[in-house]
């Protein structure tokens, strides 16, 4: 097979896959919008935790095979850390909500979380590095300036609310700030991988991290003005950004 003939079968997989998840996202979210009593437990409360979970073990996976990699290898592991924390995070929090009947967050669920931005990180930030050494002054300032942006964004939407809770306010605020970090060093990955056998892979993941990172952003939005509830299409992204990871990570074990 040919380089281009490879490269177009590639590609058509990934116009598939795009279709799957998309038909997959249209039939959760009318799940849930149909279907689900926001005052029973149900299957879409454990949906994130269980997802994350599959991006984690599907990551574990990409690890052992590549383990003797100076790079895939710990990055990788790091990464399946990141989504079982995630995982073990939403176990807690739903423990907190529907054994305790306590408003889990803020809460010791929180702890899972924000740890998952560390081993994301370390996941991104050792693969760009690895990958291009000089990175060159745009891409040291963009990064930076558009993670700021999305803080400032955030804090001047909901900065009416810090009266009423100002823990809940400035725990948004760092969750933002981590979100918006990650995304954008993803961004940056993107532009680093874009022309190697990794960039459709990388593609994916990237548009993966930013739909989750979209949805943290949106969910302490919606927590801050009292919103949030499990019908709200924010649950129906951060589940769609967990199949697009899987997606990536298993185009990774078949071109790395």
């Amino acid at each position: 097979m040919s380089q281009a003939s490879k490269g177009s079968s590639q590609t058509k997989i990934g116009i598939k896959a795009l279709v799957v998840i998309a038909v997959l996202a249209i039939t959760y979210q009318i799940y849930i919008s149909e279907f689900v009593d926001e005052e029973e437990t149900s299957f879409a409360d454990f949906t994130y935790g269980l997802s994350s979970l599959a991006v984690g073990i599907t990551a574990i996976f990409v690890f052992k095979r590549y383990r003797g990699s100076p790079v895939f290898g710990k990055t990788y592991l790091a990464l399946a850390i990141g989504f079982i924390l995630l995982f073990v995070g939403d176990l807690v929090y739903n423990y907190y909500l529907f054994v305790l009947d306590e408003d889990p967050y803020p809460s010791i669920a929180d702890a899972f979380f924000i740890a998952f931005y560390f081993f994301t990180g370390f996941h991104l930030v050792k693969n760009i590095k690895y990958f291009k050494k000089d990175l060159g002054f745009g891409p040291k300032i963009g990064v930076p300036v558009l993670a700021v942006a999305f803080v400032a964004a955030f804090g001047l939407f909901t900065i009416e609310t810090l009266e009423d809770d100002p823990v809940v306010y400035y725990m948004g605020i760092l969750y933002v700030a981590a979100s918006a970090a990650i995304l954008s060093l993803a961004i940056l990955g993107l532009t680093v991988f874009r022309h190697s056998v990794l960039g459709i892979a990388w593609f994916m993941l990237v548009i993966g991290i930013f739909f989750y990172s979209f949805a943290d952003v949106w969910y302490y939005y919606l927590e801050e003005i009292e919103e949030f509830t499990i019908i709200h299409p924010v649950n129906t992204l951060w589940l769609v950004s967990n199949i697009f990871m899987v997606y990536a990570l298993y185009k990774h074990k078949k071109t790395i």
